[in-house]
């Protein structure tokens, strides 16, 4: 059951100010507060349907960019080479006031809604959706890329520790795999 309703601006806030003001990429942006959204206790005014890169909400960018016209977010193209570019955001001073007030106002028990966030910190966009893809696999239906993120030899790459951890977390807890699996199809 969802213990609480949160604002999707507040929630871009406090993932802004989780990852020390800086996100790479809107589709990690994107996968982070789908994780958020699955995963947690909270209730979320956003909704989501499947596209190219797994879930998308165009509500999301829509915020992100009243965020830049209002000087919160500053937004970057960064040239990765071969023509790629991937958009990284930045918390402007004004941004960061705000981020910290909302993410201090918050209860202990809102705070642990984002634990999950701190298994990302030094993720790159790739591993955040092999996590995505995996443990919400519903999510990944109409992606271009769910094969190329879902290669045997990657994915292990990409959910190495963690994966490990999540079986022997779900084998203690006394439930089976299938089960955890069964119910992660169901959003």
């Amino acid at each position: 059951m969802r213990n609480k309703k949160i604002n999707l601006g507040d929630l871009i806030f406090i993932l802004f100010y989780k990852f020390n003001g800086e996100i790479r990429g809107s589709t990690s942006l994107q996968k982070l507060i789908d994780i958020i959204r699955l995963d947690s206790e909270l209730e979320i005014d956003v909704n989501y349907s499947p596209y190219d890169f797994g879930d998308f909400s165009p509500q999301s960018n829509d915020v992100v960019q009243v965020f830049v016209d209002n000087s919160w977010i500053a937004k970057e193209k960064v040239e990765l080479g071969d023509d790629i570019f991937l958009d990284v955001y930045r918390l402007t001073e004004n941004g960061w006031k705000i981020a910290k007030t909302i993410y201090q106002n918050l209860l202990s028990k809102e705070l642990e809604n984002f634990k999950i966030l701190d298994n990302f910190k030094d993720k790159k966009q790739k591993e955040i959706l092999a996590y995505s893809y995996f443990w919400f696999p519903i999510t990944a239906m109409k992606s271009k890329i769910k094969d190329k993120i879902f290669k045997r030899t990657q994915i292990f790459t990409f959910l190495s520790g963690e994966l490990e951890e999540e079986y022997n977390n779900i084998k203690s807890s006394g439930n089976s795999i299938k089960k955890v699996i069964y119910e992660s199809w169901k959003c």
